[in-house]
């Protein structure tokens, strides 16, 4: 055999691609992240995010630490072999469904710091015994940061148990949370309590249930042989009603956050969420889209903002954006009847230049900041004093009193108002007192100098109200010795019925309510919008707001398959008549408007025909059904099937070449 060689060359190609030097990606940031009104309003929505994580934290702090020591405690006893109760923990977390995850991911968050060994069990991935099985144990066993090759179809609870005999300490605890209890089907759960239970003398197990509604529940899904399995502790959250308050009390009760909700957009919030979730994230949500309305693609906004950025602010406005400011209808209507422009000189403050306007309205921001300071702590001073009377006709929560002012347009001429007064004159003097410490209370931490001089008229009141006597200062007795005839008697007694006789505590007390209505709620209490440049700081259109949180659906799909211009924002799809029939209109659109000229039944064919008459007009010389261009006849039918997805018509049962129509 001859010799011979083999020789294989490798040819390398050097390319552009460099090892250790890749090329970095530019990010191309918006350009509305520098506009003024984004940096305004994103320094608000960061400081609200901040105060709501705060008010969170704090609220599920005491009820963490409640189910953290449950836990600690059932994993200190030892675990007894002929035990078979399961210790169980049930949380009322009210009917807050929205915010039942956020709950949920703390305690699991928090729990872990004890034990890995945590599964969370969803109702709707649990329709019968094997599914809940296989994904409590799939959950157990993966969540114990082992590398584990176990299969979910494999997981069983005798795979459980050996597997935690061979990899895991035995006194550690199981913790299994179901947060929907309610909506697991009853004998699932009663047949999953008793399996548990049967492998207690070998695991230990913590069951955490969620439940919304209350613990009546609880009994009225498992029987009395299920229950007698579970050593049971309740838990109580913290009710949403009180959470609400809480987060208003940080962002819409407080001088910090400068943007403010008022009017019908406020109510609105309010009552999403008392009438239909009760979700403070959904509340929270809503605000935030109250917020981006206000501040969107509008410089004017950016002046909204805390007293000592304002003059850096204004230095930054445009010319257009001043007149943007003069034109504001509460800034027209000051300096209409402002006391700085006389009526013979209209021609000359038109003229007025803007460096005399820009220190005009850095006066008027200030105004507003200190104008809002004290509608607050006089609105709690009204709440303090309404909050506990009978029957409460201002309502109990500051909220409530909040919405009444910031809703009407003059407090004291409410019936409520009125009414509170009126209860307020009934009051003892030991509880008229104790109400007025708490007020002052509430006032001495203020620095205003018109608030601390309420408060020394305040205290003088006290002094007052506590000096006076409860005895009648004035009396008149008729005598009998002077003969009065029967008409001069009965002129006496209705003259002496109509001279109120009063105590000086009663004069004391008619005084300090008339002090309060007349020179302190009817002067600080007055709604925000009657406040010059109030629409810098304050959001009230109810009407856009709703459209945006509960918006119609049905019209939204209307509007766009009519004028597809409003959305598409095309010059190709402008409309000078909504019936009008474009051929430059999207196939979805002209096969809607079309549906809208037929009747009750449409005929596929017809309805074809009509469509390639406005598309495609040259089609109409073809006769024969086979010449009608695919792609043409493909556009058609996928259109069709995008009106029937959308709920327009239906496949017709009677002719099967027709649809039906269903608006």
């Amino acid at each position: 055999m001859e010799d011979f060689s083999l020789s294989k060359g490798v040819f390398a190609y050097k390319g552009k691609y460099k090892i250790g030097k890749k090329k970095k990606k530019e990010v191309i940031h918006p350009e509305y992240l520098k506009a003024p009104w984004y940096i305004a309003f994103d320094e608000t929505c960061q400081y609200i995010d901040e105060v709501v994580e705060n008010v969170t934290s704090k609220m599920f702090q005491q009820i963490m630490s409640d189910l953290m020591s449950f836990v600690r405690a059932t994993k200190s006893n030892s675990l007894n072999i002929s035990s078979q109760e399961i210790a169980t923990a049930i949380l009322l977390t009210g009917v807050n469904v929205p915010d039942h995850c956020i709950l949920f991911d703390t305690i699991v968050s928090s729990l872990s710091k004890i034990t890995s060994h945590i599964a969370m069990v969803w109702s709707r991935e649990c329709n019968n015994l094997k599914t809940i099985i296989q994904e409590t144990v799939y959950q157990l066993v993966y969540n114990s940061n082992d590398d584990c090759k176990i299969r979910k179809s494999q997981c069983t609870m005798r795979v459980l148990k050996e597997y935690f005999e061979e990899n895991h300490d035995l006194e550690d605890p199981l913790i299994i949370i179901l947060p929907d209890f309610e909506s697991f089907i009853t004998d699932v759960l009663h047949d999953f309590i008793l399996v548990l239970s049967s492998y207690r003398s070998t695991l230990k197990f913590v069951l955490i249930f969620g439940v919304a509604t209350t613990l009546h529940a609880v009994h009225k899904s498992l029987t009395y042989y299920v229950t007698s399995k579970l050593v049971v502790q309740v838990f109580h959250t913290q009710t949403q009603v009180k959470t609400l308050s809480d987060v208003l009390e940080s962002t819409v009760f407080t001088s910090t956050i400068p943007f403010k909700l008022i009017g019908r957009a406020f109510q609105l919030l309010t009552d999403i969420f008392l009438f239909y979730d009760f979700s403070v994230d959904i509340f929270l949500q809503n605000y935030k889209l109250c917020m981006i309305q206000h501040f969107y693609d509008n410089n004017i906004s950016s002046l909204c903002c805390q007293p000592k950025d304002i003059k850096k602010r204004i230095s930054k406005l445009t010319e257009e954006n001043i007149a943007d400011i003069k034109n504001l209808p509460s800034i027209v209507k000051y300096l209409k009847s402002s006391s700085e422009i006389s009526n013979g000189d209209e021609e000359h403050s038109d003229k007025k230049s803007d460096k005399k306007f820009t220190e005009l309205l850095e006066k008027l921001l200030n105004d507003f900041h200190k104008f809002m300071d004290r509608f607050l702590i006089i609105l709690r001073c009204l709440h303090c004093l309404s909050a506990t009377l009978p029957g409460s006709p201002m309502g109990k929560q500051l909220r409530e009193i909040y919405t009444k002012v910031v809703y009407i347009n003059n407090l004291t001429e409410s019936s409520e108002y009125k009414e509170c007064l009126k209860l307020l004159g009934f009051l003892s003097k030991e509880e008229l007192l104790s109400k007025l410490n708490s007020v002052i209370e509430i006032i001495k931490k203020s620095k205003d100098p018109v608030i601390e001089k309420i408060k020394n008229d305040l205290d003088t009141y006290i002094e007052m109200i506590q000096e006076a006597s409860l005895s009648t200062t004035s009396s008149e007795i008729v005598s009998l010795e002077k003969k009065l005839s029967r008409i001069q008697l009965k002129e006496k007694l209705l003259q002496m019925s109509q001279q109120q006789s009063r105590t000086a505590y009663k004069q004391a007390q008619i005084d300090l309510i008339n002090y309060l209505d007349q020179k302190v709620f009817s002067v600080h209490l007055i709604n925000p919008n009657r406040v010059p440049a109030y629409e810098i700081f304050c959001y009230s259109d109810g009407t856009q707001a709703k459209q945006h949180i509960r918006g119609s659906l049905r019209a939204c799909v209307h509007m766009g398959l009519s004028d597809p211009q409003m959305y598409l924002d095309c010059a190709c799809c402008k409309l000078e008549n909504e019936d009008d029939i474009l051929c430059t209109l999207p196939d979805l659109s002209i096969i809607y408007k079309l549906h809208k000229e037929s009747g009750k039944q449409i005929n596929m064919y017809d309805w074809l025909q009509a469509f390639l008459t406005i598309v495609d007009p040259r089609s109409q010389s073809k006769q024969n059904k086979d010449d009608i261009d695919p792609v043409m006849r493909y556009r058609f039918f996928e259109a069709v099937t995008s009106l029937v997805f959308l709920g327009f018509i239906k496949v017709s049962q009677r002719k099967p070449d027709h649809v039906k129509r269903l608006t």
